[in-house]
């Protein structure tokens, strides 16, 4: 691959309109070679606009946009993008897990061949050398499926390598992976750079930033507000050039939101097993208690989220809640006795997002009171879901008319939290559930997590993300491969510890 003088990415006042909302103006970005350069804003800022600008997908109205020096034109294709050098690593990454690694590359860049037929180990060396140009030390002949996530997310980057990428953005790559798997992921594109290939790390964990992004370009309602240099990063000059003055206001009431007090046994857990969960899992949990299940991806705690939330059937084991069995395999009984689950893929579980936002506050199951009356009252529901949407601070704030799909995903979050908690549940089951989410939704969500614990709801919270695992748990249980390897109480617990604890470095007793 050539140097390259000049920037790799040169956006100079870049527009865009939808009908009269304004989603990008004037923006102006740059990506030097070598360099990693963060994108930062609340969702609904104007991120993935300016991503899909850039990868061809929408036409920009106004500015400029030059890769490596050469000027991209107004309605660039993404076959023109990927041409000039600019290749995208999406959340989904779009890997074949059950082939190789070498084989994933190959489809991006041409099997080797000898006398017409494939040559496998050719085409394993190639990848070889893709592989250690970039740092990553993973075998060729493995299969993705086999892997850690944040080997997978390498893997991407090394396959938009292979096609000689100069700039690759990474869109929101780190948001299901826990802090172990980002330090390693931050090592490995730190070691990809230095063969000049400039990265765009979109991401809302703030703490990722440090020792990993050279600078970091804020945006807000469209703008960019801010360019920062890494030596000038400060946690509250970011946080409050990501939400503005009121913004902060905000963040700051949320984090006084009253604390869980706990009360007598509320939930029982006996025997229960299931798939993903490989020893049997004993729990009470208190009246007001947040209890965490954390650790590894793969460690189970996603598994127990669906057993409790109803998503998926255990094999053994009770469950009792205020002293009465809890079927745990039926979704519509466990909602009848007042429990409810915010499962952790919004998109393919958590919304309807086609409907409006009132529709997707009001959803209404088989078994859910009310569910087999024919007649609707929109107009009840209307004033009811402003109610709501005022209440979990969804923005709009007259979005109550408007498809799910057209707000940011933060706010899509706060209104499947506020479905889930609008009627005062008992039991409330979590699956990470600020993934991919800003961080004033994600005050906001946890704000109204913790009230409904100081209210005397059970809260079960499975989550990827230490920081908020110690920032909200009364309780922690690490787990791994289906098991509860620790217990840990929230005095003295930081991310640090949690992190030894789940790659096994610092062994605690249960």
């Amino acid at each position: 691959m050539r140097a390259i003088d000049t920037s790799l990415i040169e956006a100079r006042g870049v527009g865009k309109r939808f009908g009269g909302a304004v989603a990008l103006d004037g923006v102006d970005f740059e990506l030097l070679p070598g360099e990693i350069h963060a994108l930062l804003g609340e969702n609904g800022a104007g991120k993935s606009t300016l991503i899909k600008i850039l990868a061809g997908v929408v036409t920009r109205d106004t500015g400029e946009i030059r890769v490596a020096g050469e000027e991209l034109p107004a309605a660039h294709s993404p076959a023109e993008c990927a041409a000039a050098g600019l290749a995208f690593v999406h959340q989904d990454l779009g890997l074949a897990e059950h082939l190789s690694v070498a084989e994933n590359l190959a489809l991006a860049t041409g099997y080797e061949r000898r006398r017409g037929l494939i040559a496998y180990r050719a085409t394993e060396r190639r990848a070889g050398e893709i592989l250690a140009e970039l740092a990553i030390e993973v075998p060729p002949r493995t299969l993705v499926g086999d892997l850690e996530q944040d080997q997978k997310v390498m893997v991407a980057v090394a396959r938009a390598f292979s096609l000689r990428a100069r700039a690759i953005v990474l869109d929101e790559v780190s948001s299901s992976l826990p802090a172990p798997a980002v330090a390693r992921l931050s090592e490995a594109l730190t070691a990809a750079r230095r063969s000049g290939v400039g990265f765009v790390y979109v991401t809302h964990r703030l703490e990722e930033l440090y020792g990993l992004a050279d600078r970091a370009t804020i945006l807000r309602d469209g703008r960019r507000v801010a360019t920062i240099a890494a030596a000038e990063f400060d946690h509250d000059r970011i946080v409050e050039a990501i939400v503005g003055k009121q913004g902060l206001e905000e963040l700051s009431s949320a984090s006084q939101a009253p604390a869980s007090t706990r009360g007598d046994v509320r939930l029982r857990i006996r025997g229960l097993e299931g798939p993903g969960l490989h020893q049997p899992i004993d729990l009470d949990v208190a009246a007001g208690e947040t209890v965490a299940f954390c650790g590894l991806v793969g460690c189970g705690n996603r598994a127990l989220a669906g057993m409790l939330g109803g998503a998926v059937r255990p094999w053994r084991g009770t469950a009792e809640l205020d002293g009465r069995p809890l079927a745990l395999g039926s979704p519509d009984a466990l909602r009848r006795a007042g429990c409810t689950y915010v499962p952790g893929d919004r998109q393919a579980q958590g919304g309807v997002f086609t409907l409006n936002v009132r529709e997707n506050l009001f959803l209404r199951r088989a078994g859910e009171p009310g569910a087999r009356l024919r007649m609707r009252f929109p107009g009840r529901e209307r004033r009811a879901a402003h109610e709501l949407i005022e209440r979990f601070h969804v923005r709009p704030a007259a979005s109550a008319e408007a498809p799910l799909w057209t707000l940011s995903g933060g706010n899509q979050q706060k209104v499947i939290t506020g479905r889930a908690l609008r009627a005062g549940p008992r039991m409330i089951v979590v699956d990470d559930p600020t993934a991919g989410v800003d961080v004033g939704s994600r005050a906001q969500i946890h704000r109204t997590l913790r009230e409904a614990a100081a209210a005397g709801s059970v809260v079960i919270l499975c989550s990827t993300d230490y920081e908020e695992v110690v920032s909200q748990a009364d309780r922690v249980f690490v787990m791994n491969h289906g098991r509860i390897e620790a217990e840990l109480e929230q005095e003295g617990l930081t991310p640090e510890r949690l992190a030894q604890v789940s790659y096994g470095s610092v062994k605690e007793r249960r």
